[in-house]
């Protein structure tokens, strides 16, 4: 059972990175032809989830999870300005299953692997672990 880390530098604070090429490169690498693809970001700011990536279509997810989150008097102590990106990481969650089929992910036509970065710039640590069938 192949188990990698995947590191991905973002930018900005805000941002949708489309990672489906890299995972896909560690697939094939593992050599799996038939299984499961765990990922788990180990971060409490940052999400994973699919979608498209295309015609701007990152923007607008990031701002309807930044919109889903109503304007609260947060009780982080530790710093209540980005109490709402951890409330969106923690909506859409720190993990992704998908299946593999014929060495490669079993992805719909426009269906992309995404990190949803919510309080960046940072490096973000995605553990990857291929599961033969």
């Amino acid at each position: 059972m192949p188990i990698t880390t995947l590191t991905v530098s973002t930018r900005r604070d805000k941002e949708v990175l489309d990672i489906t090429d890299r995972i896909e490169e560690l697939v094939a690498k593992a050599g799996v032809r038939d299984g499961l693809c765990h990922l788990f970001v180990a971060h409490t700011t940052a999400c994973l989830t699919t979608g498209e990536a295309i015609e701007e279509t990152d923007l607008d997810l990031m701002d309807t999870l930044v919109e889903l989150i109503p304007k609260l008097r947060f009780r982080h102590h530790h710093d209540p300005s980005h109490a709402p990106d951890h409330m969106i990481s923690s909506l859409v969650g720190a993990s992704l299953t998908v299946p593999v089929r014929e060495g490669g992910l079993s992805l719909g036509t426009w269906q992309r692997v995404l990190l949803v970065e919510c309080n960046g710039p940072r490096r973000r640590d995605v553990t990857v672990t291929i599961v033969p069938a």
